[in-house]
């Protein structure tokens, strides 16, 4: 391990829940001695400030995109639709620049560590030659032993081998043909040559690429490449000022028995408009239907319950690791950061995805049997009433649950991500 203190450039790019897990890796290096800066979208500035974080900024805002892209990247239900928009619309028109202030951040660091949507990095460690370690939140690597979809039979190993592969192969095509093309006339801007798959497996670092997930929820496939490891989660979610609302203290309180389900649909709730208001309405009539109270968490202000009681309350913001564990259920969107402060808790959960990746958080979770998925094309209300009355009555699911919850509580996400950066800083 390294003696000395290195300077870690740390980049994300994306929603404030994608930025949580790199302010727990940037703790744990702090404490280590070492200095940590963050490049990152203006929309994480304060946040990263606050906590006492030096921090340049990128060009890309997510608050700049268009209303009625917003509205189609959360509301079309394709993962592939959801790719192309992250991709023409996002990523690509500012990448160009994303790239040249990377660079310049890292002019003068040791080490550079970046999430795998952040495909500045791949072109800023070739220009630089720096060395780079990428994060992936989410364990969408192409393995033979991992079916990128829940398949509709069962199959026997050789086969199901064969089957996940060529899912596998389809996907990737799909991914490169949706996302490639401006992500890689950035790239050009630079003379570099093109990567492909950039927004599937084609931003992993080939000296390192860590899967900060949780080992006993998904250990790694023996037939990923040799670079990627799964770490255990990154948790952190509460800021150093944030104090619990009084209000939700006294829901949780006031509750005399009755079950609290919260719903949220990730930290893009208040950029979207109207577009989840129908996701929460159906959400809490259904909780009211199985006799429990409703805590919606960063619905925006767009959403306000049709009739307001005592049995809803709704909430811009409270940690998932404070408000869950009090919790008899937990509904939201299937992101890698959410999911894994369910696990966390031990709560059952439900699952509604509405892209990218949390369809295969979606068929995950079923995997381990301690939750259910319904895409929001199904969402009903009666069929939400339904999986809500089996999380809430099921001893089996609530036991997995526990179990899963016991096995999380001994990782160490952040003790064994800071290892490998400092084995990286080593070499």
């Amino acid at each position: 391990m390294v003696a000395h203190m290195a300077r870690i450039v740390i980049s994300s790019i994306g929603s404030m829940g994608d930025l949580y897990p790199y302010i727990a890796l940037a703790y744990g290096l702090r404490e280590r001695n070492h200095e940590v800066e963050f490049v990152v979208e203006p929309l994480f500035a304060d946040q990263l400030r606050a906590e006492g974080f030096a921090t340049t900024l990128l060009a890309s805002d997510l608050r700049t995109l268009d209303p009625s892209v917003v509205h189609r990247l959360v509301m079309d239900n394709d993962p592939f639709v959801s790719l192309r928009i992250l991709a023409y619309d996002y990523l690509g028109p500012a990448l160009q620049e994303n790239i040249g202030r990377l660079r310049d951040a890292c002019q003068y660091a040791d080490i550079l560590v970046a999430s795998v949507s952040q495909v500045a990095a791949s072109a800023v460690a070739e220009l630089t030659g720096i060395r780079w370690l990428s994060i992936a939140l989410s364990p969408t690597i192409p393995s033979a032993e991992v079916a990128p979809t829940p398949l509709p039979i069962s199959l026997p190993p050789p086969l199901a081998r064969a089957v996940n592969r060529a899912l596998w192969a389809l996907g990737g095509v799909a991914v490169a043909r949706a996302s490639d093309a401006p992500l890689n006339a950035a790239r050009a801007a630079y003379g570099l040559p093109p990567r492909h798959r950039l927004l599937q497996d084609g931003n992993l670092s080939p000296s390192g690429a860590a899967v900060a997930f949780s080992p006993s929820a998904f250990p790694c496939p023996a037939a990923w490449p040799p670079c990627c490891w799964v770490t255990g989660f990154l948790f952190w979610d509460r800021p150093t000022n944030w104090q619990a609302p009084p209000e939700v203290e006294e829901f949780f309180a006031d509750a005399q028995g009755e079950p609290v389900i919260a719903v949220s649909s990730g930290s893009m709730g208040a950029l979207v408009g109207q577009a989840f208001v129908p996701f929460f309405a159906t959400s809490v009539a259904a909780i009211h239907a199985v006799g429990a109270r409703a805590l919606v968490i960063g619905a925006g202000e767009a959403y306000t319950p049709a009739k307001p009681d005592e049995r809803t309350r709704c909430v811009e913001y409270v940690p998932f690791s404070w408000a869950y564990p009090q919790c008899a259920a937990v509904i939201h969107h299937g992101g890698a950061g959410t999911l894994a402060q369910s696990l966390r808790a031990g709560v059952p959960t439900l699952i509604a995805p509405w892209g990218a990746d949390q369809f295969f958080h979606g068929a995950i979770l079923e995997h381990l049997g301690v939750g259910r998925t319904l895409t929001r094309k199904r969402y009903t209300e009666e069929r939400v009433a339904r999986i809500l009355g089996e999380l809430l009555t099921s001893p089996d699911l609530r036991q997995r649950a526990e179990t899963l919850k016991a096995q999380i509580a001994r990782e160490d996400g952040v003790g064994v991500l800071c290892d490998h950066i400092e084995a990286a800083l080593a070499q």
